[in-house]
């Protein structure tokens, strides 16, 4: 019986790594992010190849998040766009350019959709200095990268209020991930628009938005308390594949 266990946990640790490593390997299209520094200047460029033999339709978003580490100012922005692509084929998709000294983190980010607007492409390039642990390992700056990237995909006011909201909430929980969260808005029928927050393209919380503070504030809690729960869930699966 004992035996029988250890076989079922080994085919399940394996199910599982490989389902994790699925998900970070993409196969249908390759992003690259290309940074040329020029004195205090980043001059950045989003390319994406297509590794298929077949036409394709996406979709992307460059960001770049710029943190000082002396007096904590924040700033984001982004392009994004639609284009398709032939068989084998790269293209640059958006240029931007951002100052950059010693004192800056800077977080440059790719993401590449579907037609059903899930992450097929990603690539990720930071810079700014990291402090070193008694290993001498490298260790992320406190800022952007120790609580993880939030990505703000929303078309309104409102969506980008409870972007704030979110981005607050989930700060707070100091979460260590590589994994991307996303905050996306869609336009519905009438006046009203749908918010949905994903990790890495997996829905964790959807509903219908309203013009009203107090609704975005409890929704924007209830949904990092969501996201908590789904890495802190991933973090325990991990330790079951790990001890067995």
């Amino acid at each position: 019986m004992k035996k029988y266990l250890t076989i079922v946990f080994v085919v399940c640790a394996i199910f599982f790594s490989e389902l994790g490593f699925s998900q970070m390997v993409y196969k249908e299209v390759k992003a690259k992010i290309e940074v040329k520094e020029i004195e205090n200047l980043l001059a950045i460029t989003g390319t994406v190849e297509n590794l298929k033999s077949e036409f394709k339709n996406i979709s992307y978003k460059l960001s770049v998040f710029k943190k000082n580490k002396t007096n904590s100012n924040k700033s984001n922005n982004a392009q994004d766009g639609r284009v398709t692509l032939e068989p084998i084929q790269k293209v640059e998709l958006s240029k931007t350019q951002v100052n950059f000294t010693k004192e800056d983190e800077i977080i440059i980010l790719l993401l590449i959709y579907d037609e059903h607007n899930t992450i097929i492409g990603k690539d990720r390039v930071v810079f700014g200095e990291e402090a070193k642990d008694d290993t001498g390992q490298s260790i992320p700056v406190d800022g952007i990268e120790m609580v993880g990237i939030v990505a703000n995909d929303t078309k309104t006011k409102l969506g980008n209020d409870f972007y704030d909201f979110f981005y607050a909430q989930y700060s707070k929980l100091r979460v260590h991930t590589t994994k991307i969260v996303t905050v996306q808005e869609e336009l519905t029928f009438g006046r009203t628009t749908k918010i949905t927050i994903l990790v890495d393209g997996e829905i964790i919380q959807e509903f219908i938005s309203r013009p009203d503070e107090d609704f975005l504030k409890y929704m924007a809690e209830d949904s990092a308390s969501k996201a908590f729960k789904y890495f802190k869930d991933i973090e325990k699966q991990n330790k079951i594949i790990t001890q067995y």
